[in-house]
């Protein structure tokens, strides 16, 4: 039996909240932005979420053709879940939420939970756009892709085939570089960062970012 919310409203909205408004859902889809994951990542990745509820949330996801379930080819051999086009349409819903949710935000709390991946993420908020390139981008143990288009950036867990740039460093450090205001060159002559690739690919993804996000005000005049 389907016991989701149900606001029996004719709105868009409303519609939207029907089919992902309960509790964990967005962020089970904000994880699978970065890329399939399997369920002990998810599990993982969301502290506080019970293996069951996490179950069922994701039924209800491939219910909707928002997930789809698919079993990796060898070597790895793992069940992952990923979104489907439908759950990547979210995706713009989700980072205007995310950019309101940041007047919210000063800085985490003992309690809070901490994830690079989540951060880089916000990066598509503060793309300056134009840009035709790969970089290959590792903090501590994990490694991510960051693929712009002149439009958009894409976000991915896992390494790049041919990165145009590779940058690697500590967690510290990049969050420095990032979302501190740190020098990145600076960073890279002190050893804290290392970088491998053309140095004009290094200088274009150096400029790929607003120093900050614009706010929700801000961009309004454009969504007008």
């Amino acid at each position: 039996m389907d016991r989701r919310r149900n606001y029996k409203q004719f709105c868009g909205l409303a519609r939207a909240l029907d089919h992902v408004g309960e509790r964990w859902t967005l962020l089970v889809v904000r994880d699978l932005m970065l890329g399939p994951r399997r369920y002990s990542d998810l599990l993982e990745e969301l502290p506080g979420l019970t293996t069951n509820l996490l179950a069922a949330r994701l039924r209800e996801l491939e219910q909707m053709d928002l997930v789809v379930k698919r079993k990796t080819p060898p070597p790895v051999r793992a069940t992952v879940y990923e979104l489907t086009p439908a759950g990547r349409a979210l995706e713009p819903a989700l980072m205007e939420l995310a950019r309101w949710g940041g007047r919210f935000m000063d800085r985490p709390t003992k309690a809070d939970t901490v994830n690079i991946g989540w951060a880089l993420l916000s990066l598509k908020r503060r793309y300056r756009g134009g840009l035709a390139l790969v970089a290959e981008l590792g903090v501590d143990e994990r490694v991510f892709e960051l693929a712009f288009t002149p439009a958009r950036l894409s976000v991915t867990e896992g390494g790049a085939a041919r990165p145009d740039v590779r940058v690697n460093g500590r967690l510290s450090h990049v969050r420095a570089w990032l979302f501190q205001g740190a020098d990145a060159r600076a960073l890279v002559q002190e050893g804290k960062l290392g970088v491998e690739g053309a140095s004009t690919a290094f200088d274009a993804l150096l400029a790929a970012f607003a120093e900050r996000e614009p706010s929700s005000e801000e961009i309004s005049p454009r969504l007008a």
